[in-house]
């Protein structure tokens, strides 16, 4: 019996969130310490391998072999904003014309 291969993730986005900073010297007096020390809002775009109430995964990269890379875990709690970029697998996008297109301009080059 054959099993099927799990689906492929269709939906590439660009999650915007809060990530923690941290400061090991010593920074100063409080007004310094509340000025210097704020969290920093980041940006990962990646296929989302895994959503529920509590994290987003996110894959920003991927090959025909049905691998990821880059694979980052964000929790929920920090997320400011997604937004949709495209809903295609990247098994689909990598076997786009544009993608193959490119490499073969790349090569004669």
């Amino acid at each position: 019996m054959t099993t099927k291969p799990t689906p492929l993730p269709r939906r590439i986005v660009a999650v915007t969130w809060k990530d923690i900073t941290a400061r090991a010297d010593w920074v100063g007096e409080l007004e310094q310490v509340l000025e210097e020390c704020e969290p920093i809002l980041c940006v990962t775009v990646g296929w989302i391998l895994k959503e529920d109430e509590e994290v987003m995964v996110l894959a920003d990269s991927a090959t025909k072999d049905r691998t990821f890379g880059g694979v980052t875990a964000i929790p929920k709690s920090v997320v400011v904003e997604i937004i949709d970029l495209r809903r295609e697998s990247a098994h689909d996008f990598l076997k786009k014309s544009t993608l193959k297109e490119f490499i073969r301009k790349r090569k004669k080059k």
